[in-house]
């Protein structure tokens, strides 16, 4: 799978004179001052500056049409197209179904790379603004580690994969189902207006989305303290270190764990020590990259070797620690990246084939598994 690059050549919104329909902000990354650059101290905007009503570009509310001669304004949040939603390539439960484990997963690995690669694949922009209400509604329960896993990943993922719109949207439907949220998360409506203040401050929603008469209506005392703590002194530093630093591990170091582990047992064969250290790992839904790497490991050893490695992996599948979904994602994986793979060992394609029809024989994969399947 190839890594998510975040677009650079992001386009800027220009400054419009004054008394016309444009919003004088700036993009992130255009000219000017950002955010940053104020005055120590100084407030942000609570969404009582550019009470404009409409945005004149229905894709992304930071963004405005030109046009000031009787241009037909088009709400800013408004439903998704009917047409966009007939057109789509999944249904509206599928997808739910397919963010719930690619949020659940990115929760324990923290990769926002595969994450991105993951909801490019399913290719429903039009449904982006579920996996939005995902990400925030699955993190109220969880720590702060989480949710500034989750503030990162809307910040990076914007504005390729995120929207305004779509981001817009997934606070709209968190807003509607909060009294339910609040039965398992009593601190839900805080947590909320906590990652809508931040989202504010990096940029991704505009201050006015604060303004909007129905986010207003809908989000109710949560979009209040979401204003109360942007307009506090100091607001912008404070919001961005609202989850505080996080405690947990990156990602590169959960991989580095993986192979260490993966070489010490080619070296003593010991099963029983392996399952241990994988099992303290505490990574269940990470096993897709122990397949993986368990594979690459043993790409330029013996016969002998790669024979001993598939026993491990057969040892992890009945010990319940890799399921049948993590070995399947992890040959995917391992199949999406073969070319690359080749590249350094001529007989990759071949090694491949012996560990997925050794996988097949000892259960970690179905008899009927072929590659890219989901």
């Amino acid at each position: 799978m190839s890594a998510y690059v975040k677009k650079s050549n992001i386009p800027e919104t220009q400054t419009g004179e004054a008394g016309t329909a444009k919003r004088n902000i700036l993009r992130k990354g255009g000219p000017g001052k950002s955010r940053k650059d104020g005055l120590p101290g100084s407030a942000v905007d609570d969404g009582s500056i550019h009470v404009d009503n409409y945005a004149l570009d229905e894709d992304d509310p930071n963004y405005d049409s030109e046009d000031d001669n009787g241009a037909t304004p088009v709400p800013k949040y408004s439903p998704l197209h009917r047409d966009n939603v007939a057109k789509s390539n999944t249904s509206l439960v599928a997808y739910k179904k397919r963010v719930e484990s690619i949020a659940a997963e990115y929760f324990v690995s923290g990769d926002m790379d595969d994450t991105a690669c993951y909801i490019q694949d399913i290719d429903a922009p039009e449904f982006t603004y579920e996996f939005v209400k995902r990400l925030i509604n699955m993190s109220c329960d969880q720590g702060d580690r989480e949710r500034e896993l989750v503030s990162q990943l809307l910040s990076t993922l914007y504005p390729d994969i995120f929207s305004s719109n779509a981001i817009g949207k997934g606070f709209e439907r968190l807003f509607e189902i909060i009294d339910e949220i609040e039965k398992d998360a009593p601190a839900a409506k805080q947590i909320i207006a906590t990652f809508l203040a931040r989202a504010v401050v990096d940029e991704i929603l505009p201050p006015s989305f604060l303004a909007d008469a129905v986010v207003s209506t809908l989000g109710g005392e949560v979009v209040e303290q979401a204003k109360l703590m942007l307009s506090r002194d100091h607001g912008s530093a404070k919001l961005e270190r609202s989850w505080g630093p996080g405690d947990g591990r990156p990602v590169e170091d959960i991989k580095v764990s993986i192979d260490q582990i993966l070489q010490e047992y080619l070296l003593s064969s010991d099963v029983n020590e392996a399952l241990r250290c994988f099992a303290e790992l505490k990574v269940p839904l990470y096993f897709h990259e122990v397949v993986k790497r368990a594979v690459i490991n043993a790409m330029d050893r013996t016969a002998e070797e790669q024979v001993t490695m598939s026993a491990l992996l057969a040892a992890l599948s009945r010990a319940e620690l890799l399921s049948s979904q993590q070995a399947v994602k992890g040959f995917n994986r391992l199949y999406h990246m073969l070319p690359d793979l080749a590249l350094d060992t001529p007989a990759a394609v071949q090694v491949l084939a012996n560990f997925e029809a050794r996988a097949k024989a000892d259960g970690v994969l179905a008899a009927t598994y072929s590659k890219q399947q989901e």
